[in-house]
Formats: C-alpha cells, structure tokens, sequence
C-alpha cells in the first residue's frame, strides 16, 4: 500500500501514513467475527451512467477511545514490565479475586504503550478482554465518566435465563438489577445516581460476567486526575468483595507518596534499547545515518524526549558536540520546538489547546473565525458557510497534516463527517496551552463556550469555558462591562451543572462546580445552600453549616432560606430554634408555593418521622405518600428511599391488616424496586415479619434470604445490626426463643461497635421480653438495665420498657410499682394506632396482673390483647394472648361467650 499523500510504502493493515499521518483506505476483506467490510452491492451516482461496487463497514475492532492513540513508532525493551503485568494478572486468575496494579511514570516515559502493546498482545491471542476509559479534570466530566467509557466496550452478555450455570437463583435479577441502576446513572452521564453501595455492587455484578469465560483488565489511563469518589470506587472493585478475576490498571504520574505496593514505576529506557528505538530513522525523522550521541544522552531513556528531539532535527548542541546546546528538558524542547512553527500551524496549535486534548478540524475553523469580527459583536462563535467552509476546511486539514508530521498532534477515528485530532501527549497539549498569553486564552476560552460539542456537553463545560475567560481578563486588568457578564454566565452555569451533579450523588464534581460558582457569585442564595449541603454529605460538616446559616438568615431569597432552615433543624435536632417538626411544618408552606419537589419531599418526610415516632402510622402515611410522590418528581432518589423505607415499617406497626400491608408492601417492591437494590433490602425486611405475623415461615425466610444477599453486596456496615433484629423477629414469631436470642447479642455487639445507641435500646427491649417469656427475670432486668434514657425513646419502645418494668416488679413482689407500671403502659399505648403496641401493652398488663394474684383483670386485658392482634391479623399473638392467663373451664366458657 502507498500514501496518497507522501507516496511512502505501508503495509497493507496501516490505518495512518507512519510518515505524514494521512488516514488509509481500508482494505475490502473480511475479518473474523464477521466485522469488516461487506459488499452492499452496485452505486449509481446522479451525475455518473455507470455503476461502481461499494463496501460498507459495519464496525471497527479498535480500542477504547481512551487508548487510541497513533502509536506508529516502533515498540522496543520492557519485556521486565511486560512479565510484571502478566504476573499480575495471573495473580488475579489463580486467586480467582480482584486486583489492582499501578502503572506510574514520568510523562512521555511510555506507561500507556506500555499496557496498549500489552493488551494487544493478550487480548489478540483471547486471554483476556478489556475496557479503558481516560480520567480527566473534575467538573469538565462526570466524576465517574472514565469508568462508564470502559464499561462501554463489555462483551455483549446473555440474559441470566440463557446460563444457568451462573450463579442460581437470583443472579438473573442481580444482573438486571446491575445494569438498569449502571444504565440510569454511571453509564448515562458518569454519575452515581444511586447510593455508593449500590452502585458498587452493580459494578461487581457486570464486571464478573464479563470475567466470567476469560479474565477482564479495567484500565484508568491518567489516574493521578483522578476524583476522590473514582478512586474510592476502583479501591472497593479491587477489594476482597470486588468481581473476581478483573485486574484493574491504573495508568498515572507519580502520587509522590513512598508507597510503592501494587506499583510498577517506569523508569527510562535503557541504552541498547534507546539506539534501537532511535535506529529507525525512517519512521522517526525520515533522516539517515547513526542518531546522534547528544540525543541519546539528552533524552535519559524517555521514548518521547528521543521521538521529539529526533523529530526536531539532527542538528544542534554546543560546537563542541556536547549536549550542552540542546533543550534541557522534555517541556523546554516542546516549548522550543512549538515557538519555531510557521505562523499557520501556531495559530492552529494554539487554538486547539484551548478547545482541550481533543478537538475536530470544524471546531477549529469556527474559533478562528470567531476571532475576526469578536471586536464588533462580542464573544459569540460563527458558522461558515459554503463555498468559504470547504476551502478553509481544506486549508486546516492541510496544517493539522504537519502538524502530525512534527508528532505535535494525531489523527483519531471520529464518528463523524468532521476530520479528529487530539494532541500527541498530555504534555504536549500543557506545553502548548501555557505558552499562550493571556489575552489570547481569554477571548479563546469565551469563543469556544459557544462550539457545538461543548454546548452538548452541558453548563459544566459551558461554565468552565467562561469561568476561565473571566479570570484571565480579571488578570489582565479588564473590568469591564464585558468582563462582568462573562463572571455572571459562568456562575449561572457553574451553579446549574453542581445542582444536576448534587442531585444525581455525583457529590465531589458537585462540590468542585458549586465551590466555583459561589467563588464567582457568592450571592447566589442557591448555589450556596447546595455548597453547603454537598460539604455536610462529604463531611465538612461544620464549613457546611456556616453555609446554611449564611443561606437561612437571607431575607431576600425565601424557598432557599427554607432549605437552609430544614437544613440545619435536621443537622442538629436539638439545637437551637424551633425544632426539626416545627420547622418542617412551617417551610411546607413555603415550598409549596413555589412547586418546590424536592422541599416538600423533605419537609414531608421529617414530618412522617415525628408521627412515626409517636406511634401515630395512620396519619405518617399521608405525609410518607405526599414524600413519595414529590421525590419522584424530583428524581431525588435519597428522599425515594426514604419515604418508602418509612412506608414499610409504618405497614407492618400501623393499623393496617397484614395481609393488605403485604399486599402494598410487595406493589411498593414492583413499582421502585427494579434496579435499587437498597428499596429492596429496606422493604424485604418489615415484609419477612408481615409474613411471619401471618404463619408463612416459608416467605418470611425467603424475604430473610433476598435482603441478606443484597446486604452482603451492598456492604452496608448498618445491615449487621439492622439485619439480624428482623431475622430475631422472625424467629421470635416463630418459637425459635434461642435462636432469636443468639441473632439478639449479635446485633448488640454490632450496635455497641457502631456506637448506635438507639438500636442498643431496642435490642435491649426485645431481648428482655423474650428472656421474661421464657421465664428468666435475672438476664431480663440484665438487659433492662442497659436501656438508655425513657425520654429519648420513641412511644412504643417507651411503652414496652413500662410494660417489663412492671412484669419484672411483679415477680420481685411490689405490687403497688408492678400495677403502675403496667397501667401506665396501657395508657400510653392508647396514644398509638399500633395494634402490635396496644395489644403489647395489655399482654404485659395482663400477665403482670397475674402474678399478683388478680384473675379476673388480668383475663380482660388478655382478651383485649387478643382483639388487637386479631385486628392486625397477627396469628402468633392471638394464640399468645389467649393462652397467656390459665383459667379454670367455667372462666373460659365465660369469656369466650362474652
């Protein structure tokens, strides 16, 4: 094959000219798989009589877009890193377990060749399949966008229904689980969108079918860019839960830190393979004759020095023929080497660098046309129009060849019409952008706010276009009329694009846009509430309140002066002020007003919590429901899983007959279940006890065994108390008195270790009344002694701990203190609508009432706790209470008929 352009011979398979970079014809044969080019059969053009046959491609086999790069230059030496990426691997397959390698270098020393030639040589022959993604700056990117570009590239992957071998029953709705959470967040915008837990676990799940038949390399290029919450998430991927047999390769700079596990540091190349690389003039720098020792000895092994000194000509150094002349460093001699182009390939150079690493011909030609009447109408991008487009095109094309040439930039496929470039190297694109002036990358920065890609990209690259052209010009001395409009825009940009990120759990790009808008307009009511509400989510917790209270005491900006106030009352319920209930109660108003969503999904949930907590499940329903619906007008899924958390456990204390609360608790599962696995942990478990209250063992242990499996995904340190207290529960319904005790003191210990006081008094409770069921008083006032304050508890915890309190002073024989505590648990109870707390209550009364030698009482409050537990549908209870005071046959008939 010869180059069209510079009639070099190629090989046959070149898709560039290794000399001029000019793309090449693809040659018409098919490939294997059956991708390639196939005949579509004869073309008549209009103006032709005769027909030609035409090809189509229907695809590509080319690496992720985060790899592609020109890498023509011949490959020499690392055969050591190439055996240390292969051992790792093989770590990975033999331990069937996640893995993580970085691969850290100084720039141009050859990391991503290095695994690009690796990946072609394992992946060629089937070893492994791969994906890769690029990280880039926070804010111009979804935080998580680097790794929904490698998700892009997994195999195609059957339905679970096709491979019953995978993982039995559930992994078919693990995997459809996986993919719709992926789909509606990381794989749709490179955001979270969904608790991290979750988002992991789906992570797990794809990753591992798609390692399932041959190993998998995720590979991060760029790392040291890299946000908090990526690397988190590659950290919990390369963990003992993460997928097995998925190595996950970081590519980056030095961390500077002098932790070197897990690392493969690149060094130069060595001498033999330094004259190796530098002895193929040809493709280097069509010279002949030996490299010059000063090259050598100036490029200390780094691939790219020697590519660019090569490039840049043979010539130079002191007279002496030292080195001394030459460019000291690899930034100084691309300095040098950009500062000697023609005045054309500058101005093309330069333009680029502002568009960013990567950018098209067209882009290009709309900023160099932007500049020509700017001085008349402002900042704003132009189109141009045929004829003038082809040939100014044409002109462009013809220096982004040179500049090809001079290895400065490089052709990519692009995915449409446009030609696409990007520039050879990071390094490369920061030497460029630096030696521009500043007045030059202010009016660029504004012109290239309005190109077509970056408008699609959103307000975040929208923002920080405009964001940079208000500093540089501020720099500059230029506060004008002009220079205020550019601050004003990119605020509102800056500050929209942190909302979205806020709003879909993409919280560290949140805070980075947020803290840029509020830095740019630090009056802005809304972007500082959001600042201040990502910085608590992170953490931050007290920078983040001082925000709020700046927020809420602005009397010009009322709804986010509620949002603040919400805020800060949730933030710390017992502080100062009104309270978080009566706070709630009065900004509701406020959002509703204003068709506020996401307010009123707030202000409803607090509320339904403060009704919840008094035992009052009927009316929480209403505000649990209105908190439903505007949180999914919202998208707000934080306050969806709340609201529906609450709903279930309302459903199974509240009025509600069990059967229909099974019945709503299994539509609420349907409806917002599919693809969060946390709904469905939170309402498997109040369903397993709603099944349990109604004799079927069978569903309850399956309900058990759904949200063990998601809570083991999911990671959730919360799950180790939560978990076993309904399993406890469960088994406490039905009979199993030891073995709701055992799964009892595993919740307390886990309790105790989360510091989780609240949950330490529950356990306590439920504990005592077992141990007083089986007639064991010592260990019962053991754990009665362990519950905390009564004021602090909620009503029917409040009103269980009177009813042992008097079950426990009748036994110890004080009667007068039994007899208080028992009715003052039954009063209290009163003030619930919980079936389950009033029919508690009156057991307790009645059993207390017994021991102190008072049949008749005792046998009302029996059969009032039975009434209650039937009205709940509570079949384990009704037996309870019917049997829980002995009588003679003639009281029995009694009450019976009565």
């Amino acid at each position: 094959m010869t180059c069209p352009t510079c009639r070099q011979d190629l090989p046959e398979d070149a898709r560039f000219c290794s000399s001029c970079g000019t793309p090449c014809a693809v040659a018409a044969t098919p490939v294997e798989g059956g991708r390639g080019v196939g005949p579509t059969g004869p073309l008549r053009p209009k103006a032709e009589q005769d027909s030609s046959e035409t090809y189509r491609l229907p695809s590509v086999g080319a690496d992720g877009p985060a790899l592609m790069r020109r890498f023509d230059v011949p490959f020499v030496g690392r055969l050591a890193e190439q055996d240390a990426l292969d051992a790792a691997l093989s770590d990975t397959v033999r331990g069937a377990r996640p893995g993580l390698l970085r691969v850290t270098g100084e720039p141009g020393i050859g990391k991503t060749r290095l695994v690009r030639e690796w990946l072609t040589r394992r992946s060629g022959s089937g070893a492994l399949g791969y994906g890769a993604g690029r990280c880039g700056a926070l804010g111009d990117q979804g935080t998580l966008t680097p790794l929904a570009d490698a998700l892009r590239t997994l195999p195609p992957l059957a339905p679970a229904a096709d491979r019953p071998e995978d993982g039995g029953p559930g992994a078919g709705t693990a995997y459809d689980d996986a993919m719709a959470l992926l789909s509606a967040g990381l794989l749709r915008d490179g955001a979270p969108n969904a608790p991290f837990e979750d988002m992991c676990a789906a992570l797990t799940t794809a990753l591992g079918r798609a390692a399932r038949d041959r190993p998998f390399v995720l590979v991060l290029d760029d790392s040291h860019e890299a946000a908090p919450l990526l690397t988190r998430t590659l950290e919990r991927l390369a963990g003992d839960s993460g997928p097995a047999r998925v190595l996950v390769v970081c590519v980056g700079r030095p961390d500077g830190t002098a932790d070197t596990t897990g690392c493969l540091q690149l060094t130069g190349l060595s001498r033999e393979d330094s004259v190796r690389l530098a002895g193929r003039p040809a493709l280097l720098d069509g010279g002949d004759g030996p490299v010059d020792e000063r090259l050598l000895s100036r490029a200390e092994g780094n691939p790219l020095h020697l590519e660019q000194l090569l490039v840049g000509g043979r010539a130079g150094g002191a007279a002496d023929g030292s080195a001394a002349g030459l460019p000291p460093t690899l930034k100084a001699l691309l300095g040098t080497r950009i500062g000697a182009l023609a005045r054309s390939e500058r101005t093309v150079l330069d333009l680029a660098a502002v568009i960013g690493r990567e950018f098209t011909s067209v882009e290009l030609l709309l900023l160099e046309a932007s500049a020509l009447p700017a001085a008349r109408r402002g900042w704003a991008a132009v189109n141009v129009h045929s004829p003038d487009r082809t040939r100014h095109l044409g002109r462009i094309e013809d220096v982004l060849v040179a500049l090809s040439r001079r290895r400065l930039v490089e052709p990519v496929p692009a995915s449409g019409p446009e030609a696409a470039y990007r520039f050879s190297s990071g390094l490369v694109h920061e030497v460029t952008y630096a030696s521009l002036s500043e007045r030059a990358k202010a009016d660029r920065h504004a012109w290239a706010a309005e190109l077509p890609r970056v408008l699609r990209a959103g307000d975040g690259a929208v923002g920080g276009h405009l964001e940079r052209a208000f500093r540089y010009r501020t720099e500059l001395g230029l506060l004008d009329a002009g220079t205020g409009l550019l601050r004003s825009r990119a605020a509102t940009a800056l500050g929209r694009a942190g909302a979205q990120a806020a709003a879909r759990s993409d919280l560290d790009r949140a805070h980075s846009l947020l803290e840029r808008a509020v830095g740019l307009d630090p009056d802005d009511a809304g972007s500082v509430r959001r600042l201040g509400e990502v910085r608590v989510a992170l953490g931050q917790t007290g920078s983040g309140a001082r925000l709020l209270r700046q927020v809420r005491d602005m009397d010009s900006a009322t709804v986010e002066s509620a949002h603040a106030g919400l805020a800060l009352a949730a933030l710390d319920p017992a502080g100062p002020g009104a309270g978080l209930t009566a706070t709630a109660r009065a900004v509701l108003p406020v959002f509703e007003a204003a068709g506020d969503a996401l307010g009123r999904a707030r202000s409803h949930l607090r509320l339904a919590q403060h009704l919840q907590q008094a035992g009052r499940h009927e009316e929480a329903e209403r505000d649990q429901a209105c908190a439903l619906e505007q949180a999914v007008l919202a998208g707000a899924e934080p306050e969806r899983a709340g609201a529906l958390g609450a709903i279930g456990v309302s459903l199974w204390r509240g009025p509600v007959p069990a059967p229909e609360a099974v019945a709503r608790c299994r539509a609420l599962l349907d409806a917002h279940g599919e693809g969060r696995p946390t709904v469905r942990l939170t309402l498997n478990r109040p369903l397993a006890v709603l099944y349990a209250l109604q004799d079927r063992p069978r569903e309850a242990h399956a309900c058990l065994a759904e949200a063990r499996e998601l809570a083991g995904r999911l990671r959730f340190a919360e799950a180790e108390v939560f978990l076993p207290v309904f399993r406890a529960a469960v088994e406490t319904l039905l009979g199993h008195a030891g073995a709701a005790l055992d799964l009892l003191a595993q919740a307390e210990e886990a309790a105790r270790h989360a510091e989780a006081g609240g949950m330490r008094s529950a356990v306590a409770l439920d504990a005592a009344r077992i141990e007083l069921d089986e007639g064991r008083t010592r260990p019962a006032a053991a754990w009665i002694a362990g519950v905390g304050d009564a004021a602090e508890l909620s009503r029917a915890d409040a009103v269980g701990l009177d009813g042992l309190r008097g079950r426990l002073a009748a036994a110890a024989g004080r009667p007068v203190e039994a007899a208080d505590h028992a009715e003052r648990a039954v009063r209290a109870s009163l003030l619930t609508d919980s079936p389950l707390v009033m029919a508690t209550a009156e057991l307790d009364r009645a059993r207390t009432l017994f021991a102190l030698g008072r049949r008749a009482p005792a046998l009302a409050s029996a059969r009032s706790a039975r009434e209650h537990f039937a009205s709940k549908g509570h079949l384990p209870g009704v037996r309870l209470a019917a049997g829980c005071v002995p009588a003679d046959e003639a009281v029995g008939t009694r009450t019976e008929r009565s």
